[in-house]
């Protein structure tokens, strides 16, 4: 059984008594093969242990998102399995239940279960977790005119590395100013207001701390603003930086460019991409591959 999130790819298929992994597809050598190390391998194993079944796993992971960019790649991977995986062994979870074992793979990259990026790789869109105990998550529906730049720079973070930058304690004033934000992202959602999504994505708690990681960062942000973007921000934990666009003025490919030449003003390569929030992971058969 298979599942498939953007440019990941997962097969599942039944073995023996353990979890085995097969990497393929964009950078193989930088994701662990190890399930306990593998965002995907400890969501096979925890759902294994639920399942009651006295088998094993094979799980096929084709990558197309590089690790370490900020993109959402080890979710990508944790999700996938958990869709596929449930699938896989008729375990009838709901997306809800999904989600809450697709976090726990964020452990292998995060040190922490968060289910921040796997709720969006499932349910797709935006998505908001507005309750942990219990386990709430929205989804939120898409402007329009609204899509995303985004520069993926040649260099590699790793996930461990931008959370350990972070402050432990944040003054009262940036704590305000970025619910306020998040609260105004939100409301440019669900009203088509994109000048208020823009606001919403001005951060003060974490960009200024990782910043520092990614070489060129603030020159690509003045130069996708000067180009026409809306809003700009790192993409998770970097160092991709993306940035909210108008469709409707045909400003993507003069943004993307703008960015990229922000990089490479600083010695650094980078790829772009012009892309919008698209439905979640899916089961694909074997026969539609």
């Amino acid at each position: 059984m298979g599942a498939l999130f953007d440019k990941v790819a997962v097969d599942v298929v039944r073995g023996n008594k353990k979890v085995q992994l097969v990497i393929s597809g964009k950078s193989p050598e930088l994701v662990p093969t190890k399930p306990e190390e593998n965002t995907a391998g400890i969501v096979a194993e925890a759902l294994l242990k639920v399942s009651g079944r006295g088998c094993g796993l094979i799980i096929n992971i084709e990558k197309g998102i590089r690790p370490g960019s900020g993109l959402g790649s080890s979710a990508a991977s944790a999700a996938a399995s958990a869709l596929a995986i449930n699938e896989a062994l008729g375990l009838g979870l709901t997306s809800e239940e999904l989600i809450k074992f697709a976090s726990l793979g964020e452990i292998a990259a995060a040190g922490v279960p968060h289910a921040d990026n796997v709720s969006a790789s499932i349910m797709g869109f935006f998505t908001a977790i507005v309750s942990n105990e219990p386990f709430e998550v929205i989804q939120l529906p898409v402007p329009d005119n609204a899509k995303f730049v985004i520069a993926t720079p040649e260099i590699m973070l790793e996930t461990r590395r931008a959370r350990s930058v972070l402050p432990q304690h944040v003054k009262l004033s940036d704590a305000v100013h970025n619910i306020s934000r998040a609260a105004a992202f939100v409301a440019g959602i669900l009203t088509n207001n994109l000048t208020l999504m823009g606001m919403g994505m001005n951060d003060l708690i974490a960009e200024p701390y990782r910043a520092r990681l990614i070489p060129g960062f603030f020159e690509v942000k003045k130069r996708a603003f000067e180009a026409g973007a809306i809003g700009v921000a790192i993409s998770g934990s970097g160092p991709s930086v993306l940035a909210l666009v108008d469709a409707s003025k045909n400003l993507e490919n003069k943004v993307a460019k703008a960015m990229k030449e922000g990089f490479e003003a600083n010695g650094i390569r980078c790829e772009t991409m012009i892309t919008k929030p698209g439905p979640g992971a899916r089961i694909i058969r074997r026969e539609e591959k």
